[in-house]
């Protein structure tokens, strides 16, 4: 078989750190972000993304973040700050970031052997080379993104296909054209996430209301408002991730009414900021100023794992009181990087502050990658 040569193919591990690394990164490696912004040479940066930073620094939100994302907020400026004139910073930070899979574990190895490769035509390219990918990484991204196709192109959820506004995946992740529609890793990925998240909420819902905390460059909410036009939807995040999918979602949905709402601070003005416009950027701190049950769900993608465990308690605390239902989606077992001996496993409820009487309705390996659960709730 052509691809028999994945059955050896490497995994992508993070190598085991030592005692002293760990304690190190904990506490020898505090990095201070208002510091490193002050000094920061800024002249690449964007009036607009020096107003959202300087806000943000100066909010509440600032004493929000983990050790690991004030490094990786950190990286994202200085990409930013350097990154030549003539380039899209964002494609700078995604470079550096996990824009798509490029590893093959034994899971997705034993799934890529089940393909019937016989019957795919291969004018797809399955050998195309990705810019700034390997040969290696960019087949094995390519034949991820095969799987990902196969497993879901004949799902009920695949016909909405031609209603996705695909600028957002095609311009910042790599693409194949494969049965003459253009797919990436990310937007099927999206679409998976969108058929578990109106699992939980009535799909036939036209106008759902929705939250989504650490939105990215916007790829769930971009695959949200093209299936659900009348979609209220909120992001709470950070800069400068917020400006990039502020500014993204602003193109792609122009006739949508669209509000920045870092100064609220009233729970009125925030009631009427979220009733008066379609999508709303906020910061996380300003979560606490919605009224009880505004959502119908919130969506915290890839991000728990991410926070020091006071964090998760605070939010999901505020889930729950301005939410219906929550979909969230972390690593079966990850340890946080720069904060000493926190780990966290989904198989155990206390480590996301999951309670007893919150109504589970699934709790669910990923297709790709396998290592991740999303998990759906019920308040």
């Amino acid at each position: 078989m052509l691809f028999k040569f994945l059955s050896t193919a490497e995994t992508s591990l993070h190598k085991s750190k030592s005692f002293w690394s760990t304690f190190k990164n904990a506490y020898l490696k505090g990095k201070n972000l208002k510091k490193f912004w002050l000094n920061l040479d800024k002249k690449n940066l964007s009036p607009e993304l020096i107003e959202i930073t300087e806000l943000f620094i100066n909010s509440n939100s600032y004493n929000l973040i983990s050790k690991f994302w004030r490094h990786c907020l950190i990286n994202h400026y200085n990409h930013i700050a350097n990154v030549d004139k003539n380039i899209d910073p964002l494609h700078a930070i995604l470079k550096s970031d996990y824009s798509g899979f490029t590893f093959l574990d034994e899971y997705s190895v034993n799934e890529a052997l089940k393909i019937d490769y016989q019957k795919i035509k291969f004018e797809i390219d399955i050998f195309k080379k990705h810019k700034d990918l390997s040969n290696l990484q960019s087949l094995q991204y390519n034949i991820v993104l095969l799987m990902l196709y196969e497993n879901i192109k004949n799902k009920k959820i695949f016909k909405y296909y031609n209603d996705i506004k695909l600028d957002i995946y095609i311009d910042y992740n790599p693409c194949l054209n494969i049965d003459n529609k253009i797919l990436t890793q990310q937007m099927l990925i999206s679409l998976l996430e969108y058929e578990k998240i109106f699992s939980l909420i009535d799909e036939s819902n036209t106008e759902p209301k929705i939250l989504e905390l650490g939105g990215g460059y916007g790829r769930t909410a971009n695959m949200i408002l093209s299936l659900k036009p009348k979609a209220k939807y909120v992001i709470a995040d950070l800069a400068p991730t917020i400006y990039f999918s502020k500014k993204l979602l602003s193109n792609s949905f122009k006739d949508r009414k669209i509000k920045s709402g870092f100064k609220i601070d009233s729970s009125k003005e925030m009631m009427k900021a979220f009733n008066e416009n379609d999508i709303l950027f906020i910061f996380p701190h300003q979560l606490n100023l919605f009224d009880k049950k505004t959502f119908d769900i919130s969506l915290s993608i890839g991000n728990l794992c991410e926070m020091e465990k006071k964090q998760i308690k605070h939010y999901m605390k505020i889930y729950e009181e301005i939410s219906h239902s929550l979909y969230f989606k972390v690593w079966e077992i990850s340890g946080l990087p720069y904060s000493f001996n926190q780990y966290y496993s989904v198989h155990n409820s206390k480590d996301y502050k999951i309670k007893d009487n919150w109504k589970e309705h699934f709790k669910d390996r990923c297709f790709m990658p396998s290592n991740q659960f999303e998990l759906g709730y019920k308040f």
